[in-house]
Formats: C-alpha cells, structure tokens, sequence
C-alpha cells in the first residue's frame, strides 16, 4: 500500500532509510514543510523545542504525526499530546521507521472512510502509554518470559496492580476462587490477553462504582457471551480486548476536541489499537460489530455485539430475535 513519509528537522535530515518499494520519503526543514499541500501518511519532526512544532502538527491536522523527544518520559510528553499521536526517540532509530509504517500501513487498511480517518487523524489528547507499558510488551516478546518476571513489573505501578486484581476478581470474569496476587492474575488472565489488558486499564481514565473500569462490565458479559457461543480461545481474547477498546474510543470521544460527527466509539477504539500496533484482528472485531449482518460472519464480532446489545438487558429487536433463536441463545433475553 502506497505512502509518503515527510521528514522534518532543522537542518532538513540525510538519511538512507530504507522504506518499503512503493513508500516516498521526504526531508525537509520546518519552514519549507508548512508549505507544503496534501496530507502525508506520516510526518515525523524532532523539533520538540521549536514554535513551529504546534504549527506542523495542525499543518498536517490529517496525517499521522510523530515527535521525536530526547527522553520519553511521561513529563516530557505530556505538552505534546494535544497534536501528537506518537513518540519516539531523538535520533530517530533506524529500527522505528519499519514499525510507523507498518502503523501507517495498517491503519490505511481498516477502511475508513476519508472522512472518518481526518477527523480521527484530528483527535486532540489521545491516551499517554506509560513506560510501565512499554516494557512489558518488550518483556514479552520473549517467547521464554518468567511469569514472576513479568508481575514484578507491573507491581511497580501500585494502582495498575489494583486495577489489575480487580479485574481477575471481577464477578464478570467468572473465576471459581478469588486472585490474590498479580501473579496469579497474569495466569489467570494468560499472556494473549495480558498486554491489551495492561494497556487499556493503564490509559482508561473511565470508571464506575464496581469495577473501578467501565469496560471490565463489557468486557465480562463478552466473556459469558463467548461461553453460550463456544468460542475458542483466540477469538475470546480478540473479542474481550476489543470490549476494553471499544470502551475507551467512547472516552476518546467524549474528551476529543474538534469535529467527531462521523465517528463511532469501535472506530475511535480500532484506531487507538491501531496506532498502538495491535495485530489487525482485534480492530476488524471492533469494526465489524457495529452491525448485526457484519457481525454475524466474524465469532468474535457476533459475541461482542451480543454482549453489548444485553446492557441493558432488554427484549431483543426482531432481527435480533432471529439470530438469537437460531443460536440457541434466546433464553439468555427477556421475554416479550
């Protein structure tokens, strides 16, 4: 899939970056790149110091923006996330331009509609991923990672390790016997479903008097949804995932400043995973439940619009009905 990459830095950077064969890559300085017409699919700037840097970001209000900063630090982010979607480090490593175009690469693949993707590309204060965050997923790249390993880091965090605990101990999440530590919640929970937990507990800032996290409640009736539907084991993940997901594109919606008309929370939710570089599968769940005919060809897909379409637990429409009685599942609904 085709894309430019718009480089900007004072002086303009030389580079021999290798990109994929049918990517165009542009260098340039700051004051040449607000000239500049069209919308790059991805802009990077190293300019976090420089009055321009608001200037280039709102320039290019319909691409994917990228600060390069000294030290990634939650401090040294924070005044820049009104304009910037990602961070990483200056001197932009050779290794992180495969990976923001693979972001942008996937993100072109979801299929939105211009509309919809400018005025995603527009959100203002996207969630700030924590450095906790970020190490862990480095953790698990290993394919050999110790469990105990993994829960000493999160209990670095003391009220991620609460989040956590919570959730394992949610009645929704329908364990037999109580969790008592970070480590047995990480067995519980299984390493698939660990680093998309992890993230959206660690970013959501939504909360109710239960759970402490308004996705947790999705995110179990998801889980008993699946069970009726015998789902397997990855598509019960992809589906859970996407609840938590789906809860926190409502939150970026609510909070965004700026047009959001054409957006859906699954389309805030699926663009976040997206920018977040979360295998396809859990934004194409996302997308595809917002309609019963699209969700009826995807397991998971089906499972989270059930799940949604039980709170409030409510007599089913008639094309709902339908579906329910042919799965075996209309008892799970109020009669009429």
């Amino acid at each position: 899939m085709a894309g430019h990459l718009l480089w900007i830095a004072e002086p303009a950077p030389a580079t021999t970056a290798q990109l994929p064969q049918d990517w165009v890559l542009t260098c340039t300085d700051p004051a040449t790149a607000v000239q500049l017409k069209g919308s790059p699919s991805l802009v990077i700037t190293d300019l976090a110091q420089s009055p321009l840097v608001d200037d280039i970001a709102l320039h290019f209000a319909h691409s994917i923006r990228v600060l390069a900063v000294p030290d990634c630090q939650d401090e040294q982010l924070l005044p820049y996330l009104q304009h910037y979607h990602l961070f990483c480090l200056q001197p932009v490593p050779a290794e992180s331009l495969p990976r923001l175009v693979d972001v942008a690469t996937a993100l072109a693949a979801l299929g939105l509609g211009e509309r919809c993707r400018n005025q995603l590309l527009a959100c203002s204060h996207l969630p700030l991923i924590p450095p906790l965050v970020s190490q862990l997923q480095h953790l698990l790249l290993d394919p050999d990672v110790r469990i105990d390993k993994l829960a000493g880091l999160i209990e670095q965090d003391a009220v991620l390790s609460a989040r956590l605990l919570q959730l394992a101990n949610s009645a929704y999440m329908g364990f037999n016997q109580e969790t008592y530590s970070v480590q047995m919640a990480i067995s519980r929970l299984g390493l698939s479903l660990l680093y998309g937990v992890v993230l959206a507990l660690s970013v959501s800032q939504g909360s109710d008097q239960n759970d402490g996290l308004a996705g947790v409640r999705l995110a179990g009736h998801c889980r008993q949804v699946g069970l009726w539907l015998s789902l397997d084991q990855t598509a019960m993940e992809q589906m859970m995932l996407a609840a938590l997901f789906y809860q926190l594109g409502q939150a970026l919606l609510q909070s965004a400043d700026g047009e959001v008309s054409a957006l859906t929370a699954a389309q805030a939710g699926a663009f976040m995973l997206t920018l977040w570089g979360f295998a396809a599968p859990v934004a194409k769940v996302l997308l595809a439940q917002q309609s019963l005919q699209q969700a009826a060809k995807q397991p998971a897909a089906l499972g989270l619009y059930l799940a949604r379409a039980r709170q409030p637990l409510r007599v089913p429409e008639p094309a709902l009905e339908k579906v329910l009685q042919k799965l075996g599942l209309r008892q799970h609904w109020p009669a009429a």
